[in-house]
């Protein structure tokens, strides 16, 4: 790429080291006659052929970042047009600055088209249900945030009208394994940056399709309202039904890829939580008092039960439960957290 972001030749690449078509014909050893196809054309990404190129990565300093950058601009200007379409501005200096993979964030922007497009087809929601894990999560979360500096889009209000919209047409009667997820993703980003979601705990026929979907609203309302009133309720759904509880064990070790993402919503009878110890010791640190209440009262004690090791990560555990716990607000959180370290405490 140049300045300003056109693509350049393989000539514009290789002319700051000196080299002529002979020297990258002779390092890459590709015929001459196809370097000089290739020499001039601003377009020969397009052109050469993936043995090639492979070629040329190999021998030519510049030409794979050249590749990759060059595919990922190609990439984003088309969706930043596509989106604009939409009538969604793209904020750049976020996308650019952002921490999370750039390949991660442009299948979120590709994710809010197919939203904002509003088809409710299987392509829609298989595309949407990728998203479930932890940078993936990130990524979209960063096309629904409206901090500036970290929403990718300038002004996402149309896409939370669309996610708003979207859902209930995936909520069909009908179900498949992707439609379950994606109902769950998009009622989870949306609760949890908006809270325009109602949370009714009372569905007429438990199922995975109404636990999953009562997960995602739950868990983005928890973090975005402080609701610890929601967060007993969830616990003692958790109690009584147990697809429910089934559900809230399979998805923590999924998300964090501890356990591989099954369709029948099951995990192996031996699993250590490792990924998912690291996840729960991060949201014990940076979530609400809601939160904490709903991970001590409810999901770290499911968590124990599948491994009583914690990923090996117990005394990590007790000293963060110790130290969040002692400024808690929340008289019945902090004393939640207590316990449960008296517990940890005697097993360790």
């Amino acid at each position: 790429m140049t300045a300003d972001g056109a693509p350049k030749s393989l000539s514009d690449i290789t002319r700051d080291m000196g080299l002529n078509m002979s020297d990258v014909a002779a390092f890459s050893g590709l015929d001459e006659s196809t370097i000089f196809r290739l020499w001039d054309n601003a377009e020969w990404l397009d052109r050469v052929s993936g043995r090639s190129l492979q070629s040329l990565m190999s021998s030519v300093p510049g030409i794979a970042e050249y590749s990759m950058a060059h595919a990922v601009r190609k990439r984003r200007d088309g969706l930043v047009d596509d989106l604009h379409g939409e009538g969604l501005a793209v904020d750049l200096d976020a996308l650019e600055n952002s921490t999370v993979a750039q390949q991660h964030l442009l299948n979120a922007l590709e994710a809010a088209l197919h939203i904002v497009r509003g088809q409710a087809t299987q392509k829609t929601s298989s595309f949407i249900a990728r998203f479930w894990g932890r940078e993936q999560d990130r990524a979209l979360e960063s096309i629904y945030s409206t901090d500036p500096g970290e929403g990718l889009l300038k002004d996402p209000q149309k896409l939370f009208d669309a996610s708003l919209d979207l859902a209930p047409r995936l909520n069909r009667k009908t179900y498949s394994f992707h439609s379950i997820l994606a109902l769950n993703i998009l009622t989870h980003q949306v609760s949890k940056v908006t809270g325009k979601l109602e949370t009714d705990l009372s569905f007429e026929v438990p199922g995975r399709q109404s636990a999953f979907m009562m997960r995602g609203v739950v868990m983005g309302s928890l973090i975005s309202s402080d609701d610890f009133e929601l967060a007993e309720r969830y616990r003692r759904e958790l109690d009584a039904t147990p697809v429910y509880a089934a559900l809230e064990e399979w998805a923590f070790p999924t998300y964090t890829r501890d356990g591989r993402i099954s369709s029948d919503f099951t995990l192996p009878s031996s699993l250590s939580l490792r990924n998912t110890a690291t996840e729960v010791l991060r949201e014990i640190a940076v979530y609400n008092d809601a939160y904490l209440y709903y991970l001590v009262s409810t999901y770290i004690p499911v968590a124990l039960r599948r491994d009583p090791a914690f990923g090996g990560k117990l005394v990590e555990l007790i000293q963060a439960l110790e130290l969040r716990g002692a400024d808690c607000r929340d008289s019945t959180t902090r004393q939640t957290c207590n316990m449960l370290v008296r517990q940890l405490k005697g097993a360790a």
